[in-house]
């Protein structure tokens, strides 16, 4: 077996000889080329290169690099909310004033629990489904109410509306229908204005009431004009009598300024926020009244007994709840009469 040494040699023929036989020549293998050498020097300077560059790389993005995230943690359960209530304090007080104000008042009512939503509620409301006895006047439907609001109602019932009915209209009331009460909401449903009295079970709005002899008296229907919506259209060119409308009948003259008092006009119950609000719908009245005076407009006067019996009851409200509004104060009311028990320091505003 040949050795290493042999192993390691190249084999080579020389060309034929002069017995024309080749002779096989034995030729150690040379070492590397010069050039070679270089080759492999520069492949390996080249690897060291990268190398380093890598490492390098390694090194500058450990520095800018975020450390990974550990485990994440366990998230904090919220705080249960607090629910808005009312304090056990203000309810006992709420009961308390309820037991005063309703002692001896001839109605069907029923104590409701506490009702709270935000700014809006009672501590001690009242669901109030009917007043007096006789006849019994059903609240349709039944009216969530403050005490003091309940209360009033029942005074006005007892004092007004029952004796105005027998007197002018020859039968009783036995239905007032009932368009609102509580209702958690601004003034005129408007975000941009304040709280209404209806959020706080302190207003209810009535559109009609119906007699024992069946008829039913809206608001609506036996108003009659409004002097409000008579200064706010163009006068006519002639004098012009006015075919009666519910039970009204007026004269219109033609007008100078048609416009001249459109500001007190279109005011209605914005004067109503005031602490002195009353002088204030006496004002809006009376500037009403002299513009019809400058126009020789005669002022429109009930002349039904259905229309004398809502002017009546009306003008009554006045001297007993805060803030009392109809036709005559603005669209908004053309159809009803709302009551509230603003506190007014014994006054009210009155349209």
């Amino acid at each position: 077996m040949p050795s290493v040494q042999n192993r390691q040699q190249s084999s080579i023929y020389s060309p034929r000889g002069a017995g024309g036989k080749q002779v096989r020549q034995k030729q150690i293998a040379r070492p590397p080329s010069a050039f070679r050498a270089w080759a492999i020097g520069l492949a390996c300077a080249v690897a060291v290169s990268l190398a380093v560059a890598a490492g390098a790389r390694e090194v500058h993005l450990r520095g800018t690099q975020k450390p990974a995230p550990g485990p994440a943690k366990a998230a904090k359960p919220p705080e249960p909310q607090k629910l808005e209530t009312w304090s056990e304090a203000e309810v006992a007080a709420g009961l308390q004033a309820c037991a005063a104000l309703l002692k001896g008042i001839d109605a069907d009512y029923r104590q409701l629990d506490p009702i709270r939503h935000g700014a809006c509620g009672a501590p001690a409301p009242v669901e109030l489904r009917g007043l007096g006895s006789t006849p019994r006047v059903t609240i349709d439907p039944p009216a969530t109410l403050n005490c003091a609001m309940a209360a009033s109602l029942a005074k006005w019932y007892t004092a007004t509306v029952q004796p105005t009915a027998l007197s002018l209209l020859k039968s009783p009331v036995v239905s007032i229908r009932n368009a609102a009460s509580y209702d958690c909401r601004n003034r005129y449903g408007d975000p941009a204005a304040r709280l209404s009295e209806h959020a706080k079970a302190n207003a209810i709005d009535i559109l009609s009431f119906t007699t024992a002899a069946g008829s039913t008296l809206a608001v609506a229907d036996h108003w009659g004009p409004t002097l409000r919506v008579l200064l706010a259209a163009p006068a006519p060119a002639q004098p012009t009598k006015m075919a009666p409308v519910g039970g009204f009948a007026t004269t219109v003259t033609p007008a100078p300024d048609p416009g001249a008092v459109a500001q007190e006009i279109s005011r209605g119950d914005a004067g109503a926020e005031a602490p002195n609000s009353h002088k204030g719908s006496q004002a809006i009245r009376q500037a009403r009244l002299d513009e019809a005076a400058r126009r020789g407009m005669a002022l429109p006067k009930p002349a039904t007994a259905e229309a004398k019996f809502i002017h009546a009851i009306h003008a009554d409200a006045c001297k007993m709840f805060g803030t009392v509004l109809g036709p005559e104060a603005n669209d908004a009311h053309k159809d009803h009469l709302h009551l509230d028990m603003t506190d007014r320091g014994g006054a009210s505003f009155c349209e």
